[in-house]
């Protein structure tokens, strides 16, 4: 007791938030499924099927086929900074253990290994296997009564961070296309820069004002799509990004 009270006298900054964390209530160690299965084995085969099912229609494996970038399609250190920019020190990384603080100090040692390894996986149009291992840790959701239930956890993966600062790149690209090319709607506001979920909040409140200076009734209905991302039809998202003439090395 005479630890702790001398810990809160002299508290300071950001300390008081590990405060109130010592304060919470814990969770007990605790495993989905773990009294109805008797064996180690038969638990592990329920919760990948739960939370890791198998893909019904995986991408079919094409021949490897190396085409060289144009120059204006090549990575740069610049594009590689940027990236390296959004991605923190303290992030946890994936199965190869490597932090993206090692990534930044072979970035600045020498800024042509990162483009050069990237750009030989867009010239090959692939992303190898190896890169796409990540450990899936299963995090239990606060107030649930029972949690033996699958329902009561979520999962998040930690992927490898080189693979992390590649897909960041492709993705500010393919933004960038996309607005050059007006491939999304101008009510989408996540996932796209400048647009937050403080924009949804203050675009709904001026449509329910709106409508309420207009003498009508205003209601709202939200809608969660459980595993939307993970249930994407692969062959469908390529064909459409094949027709919006997306450049042909990110396609593949």
């Amino acid at each position: 007791m005479a630890h702790w009270r001398s810990f809160l006298n002299n508290v300071k900054n950001n300390d008081v938030w590990t405060a109130h964390q010592f304060t919470k209530k814990r969770l007990g160690v605790m495993v989905p499924g773990g009294h109805t299965h008797v064996s180690a084995s038969s638990l592990n085969e329920s919760i990948m099927q739960h939370f890791f099912p198998p893909n019904p229609s995986p991408v079919a494996l094409r021949p490897l086929v190396f085409v060289k970038l144009e120059e204006k399609d090549e990575v740069d250190a610049t594009e590689v900074s940027q990236a390296l920019l959004k991605c923190s020190n303290n992030s946890a990384p994936g199965p190869d253990q490597v932090p993206y603080g090692v990534w930044k100090g072979i970035h600045t040692v020498n800024y042509h290994v990162i483009p050069k390894l990237i750009n030989h996986l867009l010239s090959w149009s692939i992303h190898p296997p190896s890169l796409k291992d990540s450990l899936g840790i299963l995090l239990p959701k606060p107030a649930k009564g029972d949690y033996d239930a699958f329902a009561s956890y979520r999962v998040i993966a930690l992927m490898q961070t080189f693979s992390k600062i590649a897909e960041r790149i492709i993705n500010q690209r393919l933004i960038k296309f996309a607005k050059l090319n007006g491939l999304y709607s101008i009510r989408q506001i996540g996932s796209l820069p400048q647009r937050a979920t403080f924009d949804t909040g203050i675009s709904l409140r001026h449509w329910v004002q709106e409508a309420q200076a207009a003498g009508l009734k205003a209601s709202t209905m939200f809608l969660d799509i459980k595993g939307g991302f993970d249930n994407v039809d692969h062959s469908t998202l390529l064909r459409r990004l094949q027709t919006k003439s997306v450049p042909d090395y990110m396609v593949k």
